[in-house]
């Protein structure tokens, strides 16, 4: 009578079957074993594609669940393998997968290491022993495999994952590490979406727009991601939390663990500044940790207070509250009164006289914001501009590159509406003759929704072509450039509520208030401004 014999193929990974073909290797070396055996046949091959015979536990494994299943119904005789390791190399499961198959009357057999048994305690001792070598041998390619992505992520070659905004992949000339056919990739910047990267740090920190309005502002504008797909808010705040844009690249959590980390300095990387990042985080922490607090500091808040955020007070340094009180007021030319809101800083750790050595702790807002403006536009008036207008006009020509790259863009999506379009109304007659997959309710609605679309992109497309014709005037007259940044006070005097809030948070970090006294703490870039003026 015929021993039936059920055989197991394996390999760890699906890259391994394409690059090695394994899989036929082991069905040859296998059947021509079962060759050399008079009373064998095969009745039954199973194949293990792309699995971890060391990451997946038995449970885990459809193949083994199978013939675990037929060893109890009594469906084969004997189980035969390439290598025992193909059963598996986990040393705490494997062997007992051999002593179960042995106690249901199957033979356990390699072409390599011959039949396993567990009938004694010996046998049972060498099965652990080879199981548990095994077991080590993955342990250790594991971990090798780790340290070698680990270098080549430090060599700066792309190791998987989604590409950053603002960069883009290309070939090097060192060959792939797993195929002699392909070559490593590394990540370079791609100089279009580069400047929008730059524009989004800019508006998160020169406007204090928060990640909504960036995005609002974006997709009105006509920019979209990667994908070519309208920003979303995530997006964003990915973006300005991610270190590669000042050229140190994170780690995948896979290649060094869960806490991850940054791969050494790369410079080719860089897009912005180490500052520019930095006063980004600076914001982005400050809300995020202090929101529940409702703890300001350092950020413009909507209100009457000029200074909201930002002021302190001389004597304890705790940061002011707003106030406000109500005064009756006469009117100047007829006998008669009326209510007038005083608004006013306060500090909260005021006892009083006899508690503390506060001057005051009361300072009224319109007089002391005046007097802190007028301080503010005395600095800025004494400050050499000429290094911030060269700045300007580069900046207006990156911004003019870029919203006509936007056009073009724009452009692009309303030719591939418009032939989409002229696609479903050829669909419309074949729908009334019903010759069409689709109905004529589902083509209007389709037809109208692309039609919205259109206009839409029409209306932006309008708006961006009107914004670059009037920045191009602007940029071919240097003298615009040069007014715009001297006059600053002009400027300030004009803007509403919070565009002088956002001008003024962004030259000066605190102010401090005593007793008819003023002490203004300007940035640390306006500081050095200021130390070469003196000089």
């Amino acid at each position: 009578m015929m021993k039936r014999v059920w055989c197991l193929y394996r390999v760890s990974s699906k890259k391994q079957v394409s690059a090695e073909n394994d899989i036929p290797m082991q069905k040859q070396v296998c059947r021509a074993f079962v060759k050399k055996q008079m009373d064998w046949e095969i009745t039954k091959e199973l194949s293990e594609n792309g699995v971890s015979g060391w990451k997946l536990k038995t449970k885990d494994r459809d193949e083994l669940t199978t013939i675990k299943e037929a060893a109890i119904h009594n469906e084969f005789d004997i189980l035969l393998v390439y290598m025992l390791d193909r059963i598996g190399r986990r040393e705490d499961e494997s062997p007992y997968v051999v002593n179960f198959l042995n106690q249901h009357n199957i033979e356990v057999w390699s072409t390599v290491e011959g039949q396993r048994k567990t009938d004694t305690h010996i046998d049972k001792l060498l099965n652990y022993i080879s199981f548990w070598q095994a077991d080590g041998e993955s342990q250790k390619t594991s971990q090798r495999v780790k340290d070698a992505k680990r270098q080549r992520s430090q060599l700066g070659y792309y190791q998987g994952g989604v590409i950053p905004t603002g960069y883009k992949l290309v070939e090097t000339d060192e060959a792939h590490w797993k195929s002699k056919d392909k070559k490593m990739k590394e990540l370079v910047i791609d100089e279009k979406e580069a400047d929008m990267v730059k524009l989004i740090f800019s508006l998160y920190i020169d406007k204090h727009m928060g990640y909504r309005k960036i995005v609002d502002y974006l997709n009105s504008k006509g920019y979209r991601n990667q994908d070519g797909q309208i920003f979303g808010v995530s997006t964003i705040q990915r973006i300005l939390a991610n270190p590669v844009y000042i050229g140190r690249k994170r780690y995948k959590e896979t290649d060094v663990g869960k806490d991850g980390g940054t791969q050494p300095y790369n410079e080719k990387l860089r897009i912005v500044s180490d500052d520019l990042f930095n006063q980004a985080e600076k914001i982005r922490i400050t809300r995020s940790e202090k929101l529940k607090d409702q703890d300001k500091t350092g950020i413009p808040l909507a209100g009457k207070l000029m200074f909201s955020g930002l002021a302190y007070c001389k004597y304890c340094d705790a940061k002011l509250s707003g106030h406000y009180l109500y005064r009756k007021q006469k009117y100047a030319y007829r006998n008669d009164y009326y209510k007038n809101i005083v608004y006013r800083y306060r500090c909260p750790l005021n006892k009083g006289r006899l508690h503390c050595e506060h001057a005051q702790n009361i300072w009224g807002a319109k007089k002391y914001d005046a007097i802190m403006i007028n301080q503010i536009k005395e600095v800025i008036s004494q400050l050499d501009l000429t290094s911030f207008i060269d700045s300007s006009i580069n900046q207006k020509e990156a911004m003019i590159k870029l919203k006509e790259s936007n056009i073009k863009n724009l452009e692009s999506e309303i030719r591939s509406h418009r032939n989409h379009l002229k696609k479903l109304n050829a669909e419309i007659s074949k729908s009334l003759m019903e010759e069409s997959d689709f109905t004529p309710k589902q083509l209007s609605t389709a037809i109208t929704s692309i039609e919205d679309k259109i206009k839409h992109i029409t209306d932006t497309l309008s708006t961006l072509k009107s914004e670059v014709e009037r920045e191009k005037e602007h940029y071919s007259d240097v003298n615009f450039i040069a007014n715009e940044l001297k006059n600053w006070e002009i400027r300030f005097d004009h803007a509403d509520e919070n565009l002088k809030k956002a001008m003024l948070s962004r030259i000066i970090d605190r102010v401090s208030l005593g007793k008819n006294e003023v002490d203004i703490t300007f940035n640390l870039a306006l500081e050095e401004c200021m130390q070469h003026v003196k000089c």
